[in-house]
């Protein structure tokens, strides 16, 4: 008998503490940031037609560029996709089209490198040969490329690839049924 009373307040002392920190408040900021989001953009070399009223808008920053690089045809032909940030993920970022006789296959995009602070973005597409680039920029909230796809060059240009990274987006905590 005194050893079954023993065992029992031995138990409760081993037991005890655990229950204590299992009860502890979770903190306030349960959610988690994830890796910032990478967007992009096509711009193809053609004059921007007066019928199409819903064309995606070439920002201010990229339209300078180009004019700097001395293309002055251009419009955009996607808006800003943001692309998948999984390891093994890739995004569909443009079907493809017929532009000024010209036509283009389908693009995609890929992040093949993320790491010290740097990201490598890879797109590939626009011909049956597959027509690539790859922009390396900082992995930070603010920083943008222009790059060419050089291997397209034609009369009218070339097309270009604008890349963008977004803020990091705060992913709400499950719910735990003890909202206040």
């Amino acid at each position: 008998m005194i050893r079954n009373l023993l065992a029992l307040i031995v138990s409760t002392l081993v037991l005890v503490p655990g229950v204590v920190e299992a009860e502890e408040p979770t903190p306030k900021k349960a959610g988690r940031t994830e890796f910032n989001p990478v967007y992009v953009k096509i711009i193809m070399p053609t004059a921007p037609a007066d019928r199409e009223k819903d064309r995606p808008v070439v920002e201010s920053w990229i339209a300078g560029d180009l004019k700097e690089r001395g293309q002055t045809r251009f419009t955009a032909v996607t808006g800003w996709v943001p692309l998948d940030l999984s390891p093994f993920g890739a995004t569909d970022v443009w079907d493809g089209a017929n532009l000024d006789g010209v036509v283009y296959c389908p693009v995609g995009a890929d992040i093949p490198d993320r790491a010290e602070g740097r990201i490598k973005v890879l797109l590939i597409g626009w011909s049956p040969g597959g027509a690539d680039v790859t922009v390396l920029l900082k992995d930070e909230p603010g920083s943008r490329a222009i790059a060419a796809v050089e291997r397209m060059k034609s009369e009218q240009g070339m097309p270009y690839v604008a890349v963008l990274i977004g803020p990091p987006v705060e992913r709400p905590a499950a719910a735990t049924g003890c909202e206040e």
